[in-house]
């Protein structure tokens, strides 16, 4: 089953920046979601994890963590911010 993610336009911003930054010394980088402790979290990772959802959104390919659905915003700091 494929995930149901949506990025406002903030988040958006914030995980591109962090993937192309992350890009110009590793082509192959790529921004993970994932959850820990109930709270979004990133990373940034060759691959995917076993699971993950590879989600085509706006110019960016996210791994993401088997069961994250909903908005990703970004607050403050670029935190990010999951309502499912």
């Amino acid at each position: 089953m494929a995930a149901v993610l949506r990025l406002t336009d903030r988040a958006r911003e914030a995980l591109l920046a962090s993937q192309s930054a992350a890009r110009r010394f590793d082509p192959s980088a790529h921004v993970r979601l994932l959850r820990v402790g109930g709270r979004l979290r990133t990373e940034l990772v060759d691959a995917a994890e076993p699971g993950d959802e590879v989600v085509h959104l706006d110019g960016l390919d996210l791994f993401v963590q088997a069961g994250i659905v909903g908005t990703v915003d970004a607050a403050e700091h670029n935190e990010l911010t999951l309502d499912a």
